[in-house]
């Protein structure tokens, strides 16, 4: 076989070439020339047609190359070529050896390319403290496709991860969901019946935890008011629904929806939540004018809080202590499952701020680890290393860690190892 430079302008792409490039493709072809040169020329016929190596070739001309190495193949019949040129493309495809793949593409820089390898996410992480292996298949993944509302809309509510959470917690007499916002975890451990002793839920904020408790009585049932901008400002002080329910993020401090939209928005809420069917009729007519050829995904405020009123049926209910302590201030019973949710780590603060409230990380992971029974909490990487710790899953990070809204990482960490369930007698 011989091997000879060609110059690129000479070479003549087959004009029913059935095999597409998107530019990506061509992107990255250009990237492993300039890298490392040509490990493949292109194939050629008498004509100087290209046989195999078109993506080659584009690539090529991306990098303004002048010459390429070809192969000529010229004692071949317009069949043959046209055989091998289909041959070619389809023997090229396989399927990869995932767990091989796994081990191989942490370890390499693939810097300058512009690939998705469709790895296989691993719900557990390998580090040394982890007591899971991350080539274990993923029980999360079904629990995960699972769109549930759980608690009441708070920032930072962990209602999306709750059910992998509860499904690791271990066995115990009590749930103390000790940083409970939105109470994502009080509530979905009622739910699945896996303490029998009771569940506290203590957040720091009484009106948080009031909104979680009016929603469970059903005060929220036959709630039809859509609100404003103005009746934001004045009542957000004072009602827990307005506050949390209509402000931006759930965050209890901006309203939910900027001036540009807001008219559009709180017309849909009419259609859905007025009263009677005719101002709904009438609400909706006004609606459907307003966004003539468009679609809304305006959703209903008021469905996380309906879910929450079914746990009136539940006799573990009667179970369910609500407190408003701060976190140093709490006293351990024996079979207590302690669970934090803390606010995450911001590395380049003392304290972080996420909330409106001033937490100081550094002295939570100390006070975690003084305690002689078993903590969980929930965060991004943090500073301090020495707890143990369970990747839950990859999250895009809209708060916290300065994470510009970047894919990260999230974990249950513990100041003992997590697949051992607390025995000790340390408390009352």
């Amino acid at each position: 076989m011989k091997i000879e430079n060609v110059k690129v302008s000479e070479l003549i792409p087959y004009e029913r070439n059935a095999k597409k490039h998107e530019a990506t493709q061509i992107k990255n072809v250009a990237e492993s020339i300039k890298q490392f040169g040509f490990a493949q020329p292109i194939v050629v016929d008498k004509n100087n047609v290209v046989i195999i190596g078109h993506c080659r070739l584009l690539a090529s001309k991306r990098l303004k190359l002048k010459e390429v190495p070809v192969v000529r193949m010229e004692d071949l019949t317009d069949e043959d070529v046209q055989k091998l040129r289909l041959l070619d493309n389809k023997l090229n495809e396989s399927e990869w050896d995932m767990d091989l793949l796994i081990e191989d593409i942490p370890t390499l820089d693939f810097d300058g390319f512009d690939i998705d390898w469709n790895l296989p996410e691993s719900n557990y992480n390998s580090d040394e403290n982890s007591n899971y292996n991350s080539d274990e298949e993923n029980p999360f993944d079904d629990i995960e496709k699972m769109e549930k509302h759980y608690g009441v809309p708070y920032q930072g509510n962990k209602s999306r991860i709750a059910d992998i959470i509860i499904n690791i917690l271990p066995q115990g007499k009590r749930l103390v969901d000790l940083f409970g916002g939105g109470g994502a975890i009080t509530h979905c451990g009622m739910l699945s019946g896996k303490w029998g002793g009771g569940y506290l839920y203590n957040d720091i904020n009484p009106m948080i935890t009031g909104l979680f408790m009016d929603a469970v009585n059903g005060k929220y049932h036959n709630e039809r008011r859509v609100i404003t901008r103005e009746d934001f400002e004045e009542l957000k002080d004072t009602d827990a629904y307005v506050k949390y329910i209509w402000s931006f993020g759930n965050n209890g401090t901006g309203y939910l929806w900027g001036k540009d939209i807001e008219e559009f928005k709180t017309t849909a809420c009419h259609a859905l939540q007025d009263e009677t069917l005719n101002e709904r009729r009438m609400a909706y007519v006004h609606f459907i004018q307003m966004i003539e050829n468009t679609k809304d995904p305006t959703p209903n405020r008021l469905a996380p809080l309906e879910r929450l009123q079914a746990l009136t049926q539940l006799e573990a209910l009667q179970r369910l202590e609500i407190s408003n302590l701060d976190y140093h201030d709490y006293k351990y019973k024996k079979g207590d499952v302690v669970y934090c949710d803390v606010p995450y780590e911001q590395k380049d603060k003392a304290k972080c701020d996420d909330y409106g409230l001033q937490f100081n990380s550094l002295e939570f992971y100390e006070w975690c680890k003084a305690q002689p029974y078993q903590v969980f909490f929930s965060s991004y990487e943090i500073s301090d290393d020495s707890f143990y710790k369970i990747k839950i899953k990859s999250v895009m990070s809209l708060i916290g860690a300065n994470t510009n809204s970047q894919k990260v990482n999230e974990y249950l960490y513990s100041n003992k190892p997590i697949e051992m369930a607390d025995k000790g007698d340390y408390g009352e």
